[in-house]
């Protein structure tokens, strides 16, 4: 087995096995069959609410993707990239499933790999930035719970600082894209002579975001991205809160909210499993199990919550994969 194979196979391998372990010990400590009876407590009203927001949840994304990307395509042509997208970065590991958006847009919308890559980026820092935002909100609420475990420095110096720096940036790339372009460039300069492979083609992607990011023309288009950033984390965060209610589940939604938001940030690194089993549950089951709630009701909620989410991307990538299959 030669190098790239041996890769290959630990792309795979390693988040199955990761997978399997995390969620056999999760599983181990709760009755099995209280999954499929916490699921049985939703309505069909509430399932159909919950994949009706799913759907305008890929449909805010792809709004948001084709202000960023600039594109004058037809939002009817982007919903099934951002579907299949949606379906694939839900069941393969280590944000793979990201290769099916970049794959796509070149070959449905002509977008640069490079591009695409770069708007992926984009997008994640601007989600990071409101996810943060969203951690220290709710860790605000929950200021007494956590006060014995984070310090104020975990909890709200740190994360506003580095969102601060985050939106600086930003801003600053906006206003004055020429200097900052020339100033990227410049830093990035010694690190090209390295030529270290993993290095430069870190410097390489870096400088494109920056690119990607003076790409912006006018004030609308710039405060667009971010109003469709804002709904996608709104109808995110709350059709999960809704069905975790609808669950029957006596868990403050304060605390569910802050798990979630917390797992998000987590899952924004290349380190989930396949399906998202177990690197999902784990902080989730953590950080609520802190809060007072039983190891066994965090689990089952978290695997009712996740089975869910993967019951309507489902449909969502079939609708994906076959609109792509007549549009060829």
């Amino acid at each position: 087995m030669n190098k790239k194979q041996f890769q290959r196979v630990a792309k795979i391998g390693l988040p199955t096995v990761l997978a399997v372990v995390i969620a056999y010990f999760l599983l181990k400590e709760i009755d099995i069959q209280e999954i499929p009876k916490t699921l049985s407590r939703l309505s069909i009203k509430a399932l159909l609410i919950g994949f009706a927001c799913y759907c305008l949840l890929v449909l805010a994304k792809a709004l948001r993707f084709r202000a960023l990307l600039n594109l004058d395509s037809n939002i009817h042509q982007i919903f099934p990239i951002l579907a299949l997208h949606t379906f694939w970065g839900n069941i393969l590991p280590m944000r793979t499933g990201d290769v099916s958006y970049v794959y796509l847009m070149q070959r449905r919308q002509k977008v640069d790999a490079t591009q695409g890559i770069a708007s992926l980026l984009v997008a994640s820092l601007m989600d990071l930035v409101l996810l943060i935002g969203l951690v220290v909100a709710t860790a605000w609420l929950l200021r007494a719970e956590l006060r014995d475990t984070f310090s104020g420095t975990v909890l709200y110096i740190t994360p506003l600082l580095m969102a601060g720096v985050l939106i600086v940036g930003m801003v600053f790339v906006y206003i004055a894209p020429n200097l900052c372009v020339r100033l990227t460039k410049k830093c990035a300069v010694p690190l090209l002579r390295l030529q270290k492979r993993p290095l430069t083609w870190a410097v390489n992607k870096g400088l494109t975001v920056i690119q990607e990011l003076t790409g912006f023309q006018s004030n609308r288009r710039f405060l667009e991205v971010w109003g469709y950033s804002v709904i996608c984390l709104a109808i995110r965060f709350g059709f999960q809160c809704y069905l975790v209610t609808e669950m029957g589940v006596d868990i403050p939604m304060v605390e569910v909210l802050f798990a979630l938001a917390f797992t998000n940030v987590f899952n924004l690194l290349p380190v989930q499993t396949i399906g998202n089993f177990g690197t999902t549950e784990f902080p989730f089951v953590w950080l609520l199990n802190h809060f007072g709630t039983s190891v066994e009701t965090a689990t089952v909620t978290g695997f009712s919550l996740h089975i869910l989410i993967l019951l309507y991307c489902l449909p969502l990538g079939v609708y994906g994969f076959f609109r792509k299959q007549k549009e060829q």
